[in-house]
């Protein structure tokens, strides 16, 4: 699940994940995202930080704390580098941390990890 405001990175993250086999969800904010997350239980998501409807730690932190999603491993996008938001996401457990733009060859070595374990 791709969760992002940013269309261009979201489309982009969308052709490269399916034309890899892996069926994709996307929410370009909080509210839609918090709500994709419980109704599609994705194996993976893919999180921007900064987003719409209240910001993407919001939804970590609701993803970690319900009983059927906490255990989803969650990649942190984000355009900016905030030493304070990455500590405390890795507090939440997330499996990665990158920085826009995105190295996709590095992000899909990652996803394929994560998914392999």
């Amino acid at each position: 699940m791709i969760i992002d405001d940013n269309k261009d990175i979201v489309k982009t993250l969308f052709m490269r994940l399916e034309h890899e086999g892996y069926k994709v969800y996307v929410a370009f904010d909080t509210l839609k995202g918090n709500e994709e997350v419980i109704n599609s239980k994705p194996d993976l998501i893919l999180l921007d930080i900064m987003i719409p409807a209240g910001g993407g730690m919001s939804i970590l932190e609701n993803t970690r704390n319900n009983a059927k999603t906490f255990g989803i491993p969650t990649i942190i996008i984000t355009a900016g580098a905030d030493e304070q938001v990455k500590n405390r996401a890795e507090e939440l457990g997330i499996s990665g941390y990158f920085i826009k733009p995105v190295d996709i060859v590095k992000l899909l070595e990652r996803i394929k990890e994560i998914l392999t374990i």
